[in-house]
């Protein structure tokens, strides 16, 4: 690993479709896997994944995961941010915005 990437922080957010029988079990992936997060989640079959990881490889290993599990249909990246750990310790995002944001996102 490159010096910078160790005082990278890579932060994306992703729009996952999956056939709606099989939301559960992203879900599940999801919760067990460090660096991944459920955002928001519609019924249909559609989600925002949160993700962060050192460099951009764990974002790629990450959709890599997340195509994997049977059912899903596209994991298509949306968001990608490169910042300095020290950056990403200072920046806090109000959830209500997030939230507004991952919903335009679903729409």
């Amino acid at each position: 690993m490159h010096e910078q990437e160790r005082d990278e922080l890579h932060v994306a957010s992703f729009l996952v479709h999956v056939r709606p029988e099989q939301l559960t079990a992203v879900i599940s992936l999801l919760a067990i896997t460090s660096g991944l997060e459920e955002g928001t989640t519609d019924p249909s079959g559609k989600l925002v994944v949160l993700a962060e990881g050192a460099c951009h490889q764990d974002l790629l290993a990450a959709m890599e995961l997340i195509e994997s599990v049977p059912g899903v249909l596209d994991c298509i990246l949306v968001y990608h941010e490169v910042m300095s750990v020290e950056e990403a310790k200072q920046q806090l995002i109000p959830t209500g915005q997030v939230q507004t944001e991952q919903q335009e996102v679903l729409s």
